[in-house]
């Protein structure tokens, strides 16, 4: 059975992205590979475009004037996002690369350390949809197929960076999240987006430690759901403010009671990372 490709709305949005750089800086764009929401499936109403584009060369200060502006003109729809990487890098991996022109939310910046610089990109690469850059003209999507032994090692380091990232990252910003809460009722609102980032981050590490894969939000959810049954119903509602549906009834907003079972939720993924 085939698998469904990226959404037509977003393929449209990369097309004429690459177009517009290669009309600007001719021959720079050799391939785009997918990643995020767009690669996993789970592309919503309000995502983000993340994509890695391998070039022919470095990108020069002269070039990132341009690319400023042409992702600045993505940010008030869905913004081009992703990372700017030389064939080479994408060849080499992430490991000596300390910075590279990066963008977040339609912000480019030239010099960027962290952020996709880790194997968990280059895991999404290795299972997600490329397409080749031709004269301007962003070919169809396909997955390459990769041999074993490459797969295995892409696999285990992204495992490990998965391992850090649970300990480095997720484990404080829960902790400072619950201290920062503390002296708050629990029936005090909180923004719905503060509660799906922290809700809907951390399991999706976990999924990756013990399958070796990337996957959507949505499916982290999910397999949280089942692991921790405790969380399934805060689970359900923040996928549900995710995708942008109307809560039964009265609009229920997200309360101080949710963010904290996020937060402990987070501190649960963390565990089994030190497990």
């Amino acid at each position: 059975m085939t698998e469904p490709g990226p959404p037509v709305e977003l393929t449209d949005r990369a097309r004429g992205f690459v177009a517009d750089v290669d009309a600007l800086i001719p021959g720079l764009l050799v391939a785009v590979h997918l990643t995020g929401s767009g690669a996993s499936g789970d592309w919503q109403h309000d995502s983000d475009i993340d994509l890695v584009f391998e070039t022919s060369r470095s990108v020069t200060d002269v070039d990132a004037v341009v690319l400023v502006g042409l992702h600045a003109a993505t940010a008030a729809g869905h913004s081009v996002d992703g990372i700017y990487l030389t064939a080479g890098q994408v060849a080499s991996g992430p490991d000596g690369i300390r910075s590279a022109p990066q963008v977040v939310l339609g912000d480019f910046g030239m010099a960027r350390p962290d952020g996709q610089l880790t194997w968990v990109t280059w895991l999404e690469m290795l299972h997600g949809p490329a397409a080749r850059v031709d004269a301007g003209r962003l070919g169809s999507w396909s997955k390459e197929e990769r041999d074993v032994g490459t797969a295995s090692a892409v696999s285990e380091r992204a495992s490990a960076a998965s391992r850090a990232n649970l300990r480095s990252y997720w484990m404080p910003y829960a902790s400072d999240t619950a201290a920062r809460l503390a002296a708050r009722s629990n029936d005090d609102t909180v923004p719905a987006e503060a509660v799906e980032w922290l809700a809907l981050g951390a399991q999706r590490l976990v999924v990756t430690i013990e399958t070796g894969r990337v996957v959507s939000k949505s499916a982290a959810a999910e397999f949280a759901a089942r692991r921790w049954p405790e969380y399934a119903e805060l689970l359900t509602r923040v996928l549900a403010s995710r995708r942008g549906e109307a809560q039964q009834g009265a609009a229920r907003p997200f309360t101080v009671r949710d963010a904290r079972l996020a937060a402990a939720l987070v501190l649960d993924c963390v565990a089994l990372a030190d497990c």
